[in-house]
């Protein structure tokens, strides 16, 4: 009996380590409080998420340490993204990961990898895939000329990060016909902190997701899944029970915010200005990149 009321009160103490304190925030927001003191300690090895000034497309870059990873490089805003990683100082990534084959989040990659060294470049859809955006054949004829290798992942696989665990999922079920559906998305998660990339999922695969009992979505952070254009579905968010969203786009001609008003869940914009989460594995900070 004595051991077991130990064993108990050491769970609950390496539980405590990861936990904030009850009515302690999981997001340090300074984005609506630039003045918060709140500091990681100068030793916690951070995972670090940072979109660029974007509007309707995708862009994110990932890092932990010495590890580097790109989620998505849009064709038409390029020029942002590769912007904000030369501000960054990023000379290599471990991969460059292409949610899906539109222009909207592939079309950027072979023109940032110009003078980004890229270990894999990693897809859900093979070279050859009926669907998507004509853009992605110059991209793979550039990025095949950088002898960069070719990666296909697929659901249930895993990409090595370090301490942080990077969780490939996908839906390619038959009825799932749109290529946005069959996005591959990426749970990425420290600690106890997680971020929930969605690709562009819309209102099938969502549904899909939010009916497997056995799945576990929850996620501090989500990025929106296809710019905020549409309402999500109330199950796949309820799902996830996200703490913030981000969504890759503004305020105008977005109806994303309409559903995330009614649950009382906080969002931020792109185009507003880059952002940066910042995790230490217990709790998140979000920021505006200074220009």
């Amino acid at each position: 009996m004595i051991k077991k009321v130990f064993a108990l009160l050491a769970a609950l103490l390496l539980l405590a380590a990861y936990v904030p304190a009850l009515g302690e925030e999981i997001i340090i927001n300074k984005i609506k409080n630039p003045d918060d003191p709140f500091e990681f300690d100068p030793d916690a090895k951070l995972l670090e998420v940072y979109f660029p000034e974007i509007f309707g497309v995708d862009a994110a870059y990932v890092r932990y340490g010495d590890y580097g990873m790109l989620i998505d490089c849009a064709g038409f805003e390029w020029e942002l993204f590769d912007t904000l990683l030369n501000d960054l100082g990023v000379t290599h990534v471990n991969y460059a990961v292409n949610s899906h084959p539109d222009a909207d989040h592939i079309g950027g990659f072979n023109r940032v990898l110009k003078h980004i060294a890229c270990d894999e470049f990693v897809l859900g859809f093979p070279e050859d895939y009926e669907e998507g955006d004509e853009m992605r054949f110059a991209v793979y004829k550039a990025l095949h000329e950088m002898n960069i290798p070719f990666h296909q992942v697929s659901n249930g696989d895993t990409l090595e990060f370090g301490d942080v665990k990077v969780s490939v999922l996908q839906r390619t079920d038959d009825h799932l016909v749109r290529t946005n559906n069959r996005s591959v998305m990426l749970m990425i998660e420290l600690g106890e902190r997680r971020i929930f990339f969605t690709g562009d999922i819309q209102a099938d695969t969502q549904n899909l997701l939010s009916t497997e009992t056995d799945l576990d979505l929850h996620a501090d952070i989500l990025k929106y899944p296809h710019h905020g254009y549409n309402n999500m579905r109330d199950g796949f968010l309820k799902k996830v029970d996200p703490k913030m969203v981000v969504i890759t786009g503004g305020s105008t001609l977005i109806k994303g915010k309409e559903i995330l008003d009614r649950y009382k869940i906080k969002y931020v914009f792109t185009l507003s200005g880059a952002l940066r989460f910042a995790t230490d594995g217990k709790v998140w900070t979000v920021e505006r990149v200074k220009k």
